[in-house]
């Protein structure tokens, strides 16, 4: 197009030869016959008859064929490629200096057409011989209902595009400079700058929401009588539940595989489940965030790790023999070393602290000073921050503590309970007082976090000895772990041990937040616990011990996507939630994952 008001002659669209069709595959070996057919070139002469090969549709393979075509310059304009995502570059740029707004009007003017279709005018005989009704839309300025109409989606003007050698569409385009328009009925996308039609994915898109949205429409205008049928959710009772379950096939999942025993580790396979169920876990070494094949440290535990979840999403479901990490796991750690019974408790601390030390992003100072925040997957996980307050109850001096947080031990009341002195530079009253109370885990927290009396710790300021100490979480990690004390040595003068089998209940879900450091400071200022934000967790691991001391056995209840399942070594077994509840006497450790993570947190850990 040279200049303003200058029409061109419709684009020609090459005619698709025989040549531009790939040939087909024959599958099954069956024999292809071949047929000629003689084709016509512009002139009206006859080429010389070539061979076309032919089979029964029911055999044939297609293979689809990309073409790229590209648009000849105009008006000094570069080449444009064609693809399916956009149209053309000029497409392109129009949608990223429009990011949220460049559909908006093509939407207004997609809803317009179609109401259009509907109530059409009546088209004259002679002017439409299909007798299809007439656009009731016109050209702001020949008046015109015939032809092609296009719609700026810059604004709202309508011209008709090339009808009897104008086009006020075009001098729109040249007034004001806006590129792109709509066919009111067809709804197709025209270029002026390509001086062609193009396709683009995200309109057609919209095109086919805006059809089927004026369908549903045009049928309640038919029949506004006519009703859906009220969606009724369906929640199964105890006895539909139990049918379901026996007349079910389980089907195989991908990430469930049990671990073979290699001789007495059972509690090493109870917490490898753990950790390979763990959401956040296995998003770091599914995502490639530690890769062993670029690892050059020897003896490495996040490339075991790394291993362990190539091995678990491979989609095999025969159990796993966990060789390589359990000989990895007895050279860093050789008090775990050996084919006795080791402590599952044990093996989660000794799993993190070589985790920390083999990892890349681990934090190069020493991590006892509390300002120092570790980048390590498993600090991120279950790392978080204790709080001590001492306060003397003569001079009203305070003094706080921090320390690492990465369980929280639950200490239980009943029979096999050892009196022990703890606190600060000595023992503590409150700490020797055996009373008899309910262990659940609520209650269990209420007495970790009460004020207790110190013994033996003197007053930096007054030098007495009247001080209390409260512990609270300063802050809560991703991923709260609750180790349940249930192995204590009998007397302090022995090394024997009991295992103490009290019931210790624990909930699918609680609200951390009046054992945090937030809730303290509430209450000191005469304040309530119902101004503060929900902390919740959600139960999604359980690893339980059967059995005593020497002969227990470890099992795993740990959530997948919403269901429970049972890990027995190399056994998985479906589970739910009251299975997993009534193992009060079982339970050891018990992980719950934060029902809501931080901005900031949810950053560190796609980063780290």
């Amino acid at each position: 197009m040279s200049g303003k008001g200058t029409i061109k002659p419709e684009p020609k669209i090459a005619a698709v030869t025989e040549t531009d069709i790939k040939p087909l595959k024959l599958v099954g070996g069956q024999k292809q016959t071949k047929t000629t057919k003689a084709s016509t070139n512009k002139k009206g002469l006859k080429r010389k008859a070539e061979p076309l090969e032919t089979q029964p549709p029911a055999q044939v393979t297609m293979e689809r064929r990309t073409r790229v075509i590209r648009v000849p310059k105009k008006n000094g304009c570069e080449h444009v490629t064609l693809s399916e995502e956009s149209g053309c570059e000029h497409l392109k740029v129009y949608k990223k200096n429009n990011k949220d707004t460049y559909l908006d009007n093509f939407n207004i003017i997609a809803e317009l057409s179609m109401h259009w279709y509907h109530i059409g005018l009546p088209a004259p005989q002679e002017g439409n011989p299909n007798g299809r009704s007439l656009c009731p839309q016109k050209c702001f300025v020949c008046k015109t209902r015939e032809g092609k109409l296009h719609a700026c989606i810059d604004c709202v003007f309508i011209g008709c595009h090339r009808i009897n050698n104008r086009s006020h569409a075009i001098d729109h385009y040249h007034n004001e400079g806006h590129t792109f328009a709509v066919d009111v009925v067809r709804l197709d996308l025209f270029c002026y700058r390509c001086d062609d039609y193009i396709y683009d994915s995200a309109f057609r898109r919209s095109k086919i929401q805006q059809e089927v949205h004026a369908s549903e429409k045009e049928s309640n205008r038919k029949d506004p009588n006519s009703k859906r049928a009220r969606y009724v959710s369906w929640v199964p009772t105890k006895e539909e539940t139990e049918k379901i379950r026996k007349n079910s096939t389980l089907v195989p999942c991908s990430g469930l595989r049990g671990l073979y025993n290699m001789g007495a580790t059972c509690f090493m396979n109870a917490v490898l489940q753990v950790f390979i169920n763990n959401p956040i876990i296995k998003n770091y070494f599914m995502s490639d965030k530690h890769n062993k094949a670029l690892c050059e440290t020897a003896g490495c535990m996040c490339c075991e790790f790394d291993n362990l979840f190539q091995e678990f999403f491979s989609g095999e479901t025969k159990p796993y023999p966990p060789c390589s990490f359990l000989h990895a796991m007895w050279l860093s750690s050789t008090e775990l070393a050996g084919y006795n019974e080791q402590d599952a408790h044990e093996f989660y601390m000794a799993a993190i602290n070589k985790m920390h030390s083999d990892s890349k992003e681990k934090t190069a100072d020493d991590l006892n000073k509390i300002d120092i925040k570790c980048e390590c997957i498993m600090h991120k996980t279950f790392g978080g921050l204790f709080q001590s307050r001492i306060k003397c109850k003569k001079c009203n001096r305070v003094s706080i503590i921090f320390e690492h947080l990465v369980e929280w031990q639950i200490h239980l009341r009943g029979n096999g309970i050892v009196k022990k002195k703890g606190g600060v530079n000595g023992g503590s009253k409150a700490s020797n007082e055996v009373t008899e109370t309910k262990n659940s885990l609520f209650d269990c927290l209420d007495r970790c976090t009460a004020e207790e009396q110190l013994e033996g710790y003197t007053c930096e300021k007054c030098h007495e000895q009247k001080n209390t100490k409260r512990i609270s979480c300063r802050k809560l990690p991703p991923v709260l772990v609750f180790i349940v004390e249930r192995f204590q040595r009998t007397t302090r003068t022995t090394s024997k041990t009991s295992k103490n089998e009290e019931e210790f209940e624990f909930p699918e879900e609680i609200d951390m937040a009046p054992w945090t450091s937030r809730a303290e400071e509430v209450l000191e200022a005469g304040g309530s616990l119902d101004d503060l934000p929900e902390y919740k967790y959600k139960l999604i691991s359980v690893v339980n011990h059967e059995g005593k001391i020497n002969t227990g056995h470890y099992t795993t209840y740990c959530k997948n996507r919403g269901q429970w399942f049972l890990f027995d070594d190399h056994a998985v077994k479906l589970a739910n939630v009251e299975d997993v509840l009534q193992s009060k006497r079982k339970a050891y450790l018990c992980f719950y994952m934060a029902e809501t993570i931080e901005y900031d947190q949810a950053q560190e850990m796609a980063i780290g």
